[in-house]
């Protein structure tokens, strides 16, 4: 396969992972607002999660882009390599849809807030996605953790 193939399969691993940490790290911005107030605002923490939301849409595209990459190196078809084909595989996208939906919840209650208006509801739906999503993610990283002797 080579040094080319070799870093193409492993792109989505490293960014999966550095995703991982930015995401726990933005969970758990509550607790560390909780503790220090001066240092975490809500405008920060709205500017990290769609970054970390556009990050995520890469990582999962590099992720098809590998899948791709690994069926022309098997000679199989390009529906194949767009086709998840594992747990692992249809928990990126799905968490991915869920992740948007949690930064859309919470940009609702931000501009809810911000306009004075009562913005628990959207709150409330954005805290349970990220509780969700942090699960969904724990599940997809350890099924890509097996999935990569697979295809190893």
């Amino acid at each position: 396969m080579g040094f080319l193939g070799d870093m193409i399969l492993l792109a989505h691993p490293i960014g999966a992972s550095l995703l991982l940490y930015w995401f726990y790290r933005q969970y758990k911005w509550k607790m560390k607002r909780i503790e220090n107030p001066d240092l975490f605002t809500l405008e920060n923490h709205a500017k990290n999660g769609r970054l970390l939301a556009k990050f995520a849409t890469i990582v999962v595209a590099i992720a098809f882009a590998a899948n791709v990459y690994n069926a022309h190196i098997h000679q199989q078809s390009l529906l194949q390599g767009l086709t998840p084909n594992s747990l692992h595989g249809w928990t990126g996208p799905l968490g991915l849809v869920l992740l948007w939906c949690m930064v859309l919840w919470g940009e609702s209650a931000l501009k809810q807030k911000e306009n004075g208006e009562s913005y628990q509801h959207s709150k409330s739906k954005h805290s349970r996605a990220a509780d969700f999503i942090i699960a969904v993610m724990a599940i997809h990283a350890f099924l890509g953790f097996l999935y990569v002797f697979v295809i190893i």
